[in-house]
C-alpha cells in the first residue's frame, strides 16, 4: 500500500473526541481535563458536511492537481465514504446521549470503534453490537491496576469486557505498560482477547523497556507508524491525528481546508518512505525526545533495527 492509498483510508477513517473528562483521575493519565464537550448534533453535523465532502468527484479532482493523490486507488464510480469512527476521550459513556450516537451511526452504515476504561455499562443501549468495537484500557493485573484508577475499578472493566462479549461486542484490550506493569508483559491476560500494547506518556519505562515493548509487541502506535488519521476534537479543533497539537482547520470551517491540510501534512512522509508516515514529524509521539534522538527517521531505525 503506498502513501496515497493510505491517506485515502485514512479519509474513510476518522477520530473523535467528544470531551476530555472522565469519571476516573487516573495515575497515568496525561490529557488536559477541559470542560469541552461536543453535542451528539455538533458531531452528525460535521459527519454530514464532510462526507459530503469526500464523495465530491470535483474536490478530488483538485486534490490530485495539488497533492498527487492518486484516484487509481479507489473506485471512480463510487468515491470515497466515511467507513468507521474512533472514539476517546476522556470517558464517552459518560455523555447521556452517547449511546444514542452510536446508534445513529450505526443507520447510516458507520462502524464504529470505542476506547473505554469499562466503569460504566450502558451497552446495553446499544442495538447493533457487531457494528460496535470495544477496546478496553486495562493497566496490568488487579492490584496494579486498582493502585493507578482506584480500588475496585479491575472488577468493573472485568465484568464490562464479559458483558461485552456475552452481547456481541467485538472486544479488545489495550494494555498500558509502565514500569509497574511491565514485568507483566507476558502474563497479563483477559479472557485471551487480542491485546494491543500503549507505552504510558509520562516515560516511567526505561529506554531498554520501551525499545522492548516498541519492537517485539503489538503496539500502537506500530514501529512503522502510520497512524494518522482526521481528527476531531472537543474543542472543535481538526488535526492529523489524536496526539497532534498542530490545527488543520476547525469544525466550523469548510471540510476542503481542514481536508487539503492534512494532506499537506503528509507530504514529507511521501517523500521519505522510512515509515508509514506520521502527520506531526516534529512530534512523534514524543518518541525522539524520549529516546533522545534526533530525528522521526532514528526513532523507526531503532524499532525496526
Amino acid at each position: 500500500m503506498n502513501m496515497n492509498s493510505k491517506i485515502q483510508s485514512a479519509l474513510e477513517n476518522i477520530y473523535i473526541s467528544p470531551l476530555e473528562l472522565c469519571n476516573l483521575n487516573c495515575k497515568y493519565c496525561y490529557t488536559t481535563k477541559t470542560k469541552n464537550i461536543l453535542s451528539n448534533d455538533q458531531i452528525l453535523d460535521f459527519i454530514e458536511k464532510y462526507e459530503r465532502c469526500i464523495r465530491s468527484c470535483d474536490f478530488f479532482t483538485s486534490l490530485n492537481a495539488t497533492h498527487s493523490l492518486e484516484k487509481k486507488n479507489y473506485n471512480e464510480n463510487k468515491n470515497l465514504k466515511l467507513k468507521s469512527i474512533l472514539f476517546c476521550g476522556g470517558e464517552v459513556f459518560t455523555l447521556p446521549d452517547f449511546p444514542k450516537l452510536i446508534n445513529t451511526l450505526s443507520q447510516k452504515n458507520i462502524f464504529t470503534t470505542i476506547i473505554t476504561n469499562g466503569t460504566i455499562d450502558r451497552l446495553e443501549e446499544i442495538v447493533n453490537p457487531n457494528n460496535c468495537q470495544l477496546l478496553v484500557s486495562f493497566d496490568g493485573p488487579k492490584e496494579i491496576h486498582d493502585q493507578n484508577r482506584g480500588q475496585g475499578n479491575f472488577d468493573k472493566s472485568f465484568k464490562f469486557v464479559q458483558h461485552a462479549l456475552d452481547l456481541g461486542f467485538p472486544t479488545e484490550i489495550m494494555f498500558l505498560v509502565t514500569k509497574d506493569s511491565y514485568p507483566f508483559k507476558d502474563s497479563f491476560n483477559i479472557l485471551n482477547l487480542q491485546k494491543t500494547y500503549l507505552s504510558d506518556r509520562q516515560m516511567s519505562l526505561s529506554t531498554d523497556q520501551l525499545l522492548d515493548i516498541k519492537t517485539n509487541y503489538l503496539t500502537y502506535p506500530n514501529k512503522d507508524f502510520g497512524c494518522f488519521q482526521l481528527s476531531l476534537q472537543s474543542t472543535g479543533k481538526i488535526t492529523g491525528c489524536c496526539e497532534s497539537e498542530i490545527s488543520l482547520g476547525n469544525i466550523t470551517e469548510d471540510p476542503q481546508i481542514y481536508v487539503s491540510n492534512f494532506i499537506k501534512s503528509l507530504s514529507p512522509c511521501s517523500k521519505c518512505q522510512k515509515c508509514n508516515g506520521c502527520c506531526d514529524q516534529q512530534y512523534f509521539c514524543n518518541y525522539s525526545k524520549e529516546l533522545k534522538l534526533n530525528s522521526c527517521k532514528d526513532v523507526v531505525k531503532s524499532f525496526i533495527s
